[in-house]
């Protein structure tokens, strides 16, 4: 048993202690907030029908044994089994950190036990874990998802730029469907935005939903680079791939702000001035409790596979863009020989009036001939050029976005870990030991007359809040587990882009193969009477 007697599988996944949030403008949620209503009794809300708050043994569900130790009582508050079997992975996104693993009880995995009494007892043992529950749970959510649906939002740049020293550009983003609660929406559903007005939309965003897949932005320049044609080209191409993904995810596409961005037709840099920055940010988790359902769905095999993507993850990444490069060479080289099919159409062009001088028709009839077929393979070469545009058109409009579409999940995915290890944290481990060592001040006091009761009572409402705050950050973490379940089963339809983009690639090829072959078979018959002699 640990020094506590803590239950190995009490939290999910497992403190990492507290981390800090860098530079990356989150805000900390250690613990949360999130009310339990039914699930455990308040400690610090609690009566005893005196008037006075409830003492850590009304918690615990009876007066202690007046011998009993501190690792008896966190036993009956944590569980009693041994967290040396159940450890996850070292290298996993969901173990420890490394602040708080300075003692044996400390660092324990939170996979859900049996315990008597608090959240412990909604935990499922493996014994209860309803497999077809799960699997129609799973599939309910992969309904709600489909990555490679076509985009409903559309996003133009509007050639006149704005702005005193600093020009920026405006973009006229367009709904092509009637969005929920949105009849005060301009009546042509478009508005214009510019691009930090996307970039409040992810920060808003990131704020309220921080474990769910929410897209990566295309890179910001400023000054002179930001005249480039092609970056701002592949700047708007990214707008709309992040817009589409954020529309189309089933918890983000029903956030009031992002109608606010999509529908209020004024500025919306006004717009936030008008309500002065006063809408809200809070987590989603506010004021939520862990439905037991869902405890009851929940296997430790589910960790592991989140342990062995997010090591996969960048690997991933790596290839899909080396792929994505490699597709984007052969097109540049196609590019290349364009240019070299009309340098060959106009030197052929210019070959065919040089022969009548070097073989005076006068003499040589054939050479009539001759040129007239000269003119049918520089119109064939001409029309080889006009496919092989049109084939690196088709690879622009239909390839391309979804190559950049599979990679900004795989991004988000990524993404969604990271923000776990710095956010996902909580410092139950640290609770436990300060309601150990506080229990056995409360023991040592019994007895002596000249203990100060101010000082007992101030000890126990110390270990009630340290209680609370425990059930809370279980809560919470329960809640995260649950997210990241949602997310983590909906990035599986994007296994579905894989195919539709190699289709697709297949496709287009043969598609322009097959009419670059009938040319060459047209043009085989047209010149089959070139004179080969004056026979």
């Amino acid at each position: 048993m640990n020094t506590l007697g803590v239950d190995p599988e009490i939290d999910p996944w497992r403190t990492h202690g507290n981390g800090n949030l860098g530079n990356n403008g989150l805000e900390q949620h250690n613990g949360g907030s999130g009310s339990l209503g039914g699930l455990v009794s308040d400690p610090l809300l609690a009566s005893n029908g005196t008037g006075t708050t409830s003492t850590f043994a009304d918690i615990l569900g009876g007066d202690p044994a007046p011998s009993a130790t501190k690792e008896d009582l966190t036993t009956r508050l944590f569980g009693n089994e041994s967290s040396e079997n159940v450890l996850l992975k070292p290298d996993s996104v969901w173990t420890d950190g490394g602040t708080t693993a300075t003692a044996k009880n400390e660092g324990t995995t939170l996979n859900g036990a049996h315990a008597e009494g608090g959240i412990l007892e909604q935990t499922q043992t493996k014994d209860s874990t309803n497999e077809q529950d799960l699997a129609d749970w799973v599939s309910s959510v992969r309904k709600s998802y489909n990555p490679s649906k076509t985009d409903i939002i559309t996003i133009e740049e509007i050639p006149e730029r704005e702005g005193l020293l600093f020009k920026h550009t405006n973009y006229k983003v367009t709904h092509l469907i009637v969005l929920p609660n949105s009849e005060h929406a301009s009546t042509d559903r478009s508005v214009v935005r510019r691009y930090s007005d996307f970039v409040w939309l992810q920060e808003v965003l990131l704020k309220r939903y921080p474990f769910r897949l929410i897209p990566e932005l295309p890179p910001k320049k400023i000054g002179s680079q930001n005249l480039d044609p092609i970056f701002l080209l592949q700047r708007r191409k990214g707008l709309v791939t992040f817009i589409n993904l954020i529309v189309n995810h089933p918890v983000l596409a029903k956030d009031d702000l992002l109608l606010t961005f999509l529908t209020v037709p004024t500025d919306l840099s006004n717009w936030r001035k008008q309500t002065r920055d006063n809408y809200d940010t809070t987590d989603e988790f506010m004021d939520r409790k862990i439905a037991q359902s869902f405890m009851k769905l929940w296997k430790k095999d589910i960790a592991e596979q989140w342990n062995s993507a997010a090591n996969s993850i960048n690997r991933t990444i790596e290839i899909w863009h080396r792929i994505s490069v490699l597709i984007q060479r052969q097109e540049k080289r196609l590019n290349l020989i364009n240019q070299e099919k009309l340098t060959m159409a106009r030197l052929i062009n210019d070959f065919s009036e040089m022969t009548p001088v070097l073989y005076p028709k006068e003499d040589n009839e054939t050479i009539l001939d001759i040129n007239n077929n000269l003119s049918i393979i520089r119109q064939n070469v001409t029309e080889a050029e006009k496919i092989n545009k049109q084939h690196i058109n088709g690879s622009v409009v239909e390839l391309h976005p979804k190559l950049r579409r599979f990679i900004d999940i795989l991004a988000s995915l990524k993404n969604l870990f990271e923000r776990y290890k710095i956010m996902g944290t909580n410092n139950v481990a640290q609770l436990q030991g300060h309601i150990g060592i506080n229990m056995g001040k409360l023991e040592a006091m019994k007895g002596k007359p000249d203990a100060s009761g101010t000082e007992y009572d101030k000890i126990r409402l110390c270990i009630q809040r340290d209680k609370r705050s425990i059930m809370e950050q279980l809560n919470r973490a329960w809640l995260i587990r649950e997210c990241i379940l949602h997310e983590f089963t909906i990035f599986q339809e994007s296994q579905f882009l894989i195919s539709t983009c190699f289709k697709t690639w297949v496709r287009i090829n043969s598609d322009y193969t097959a009419l670059n072959m009938n040319e060459w078979e047209k043009l085989g018959n047209q010149i089959e009477n070139m004179p080969t002699s004056r026979d």
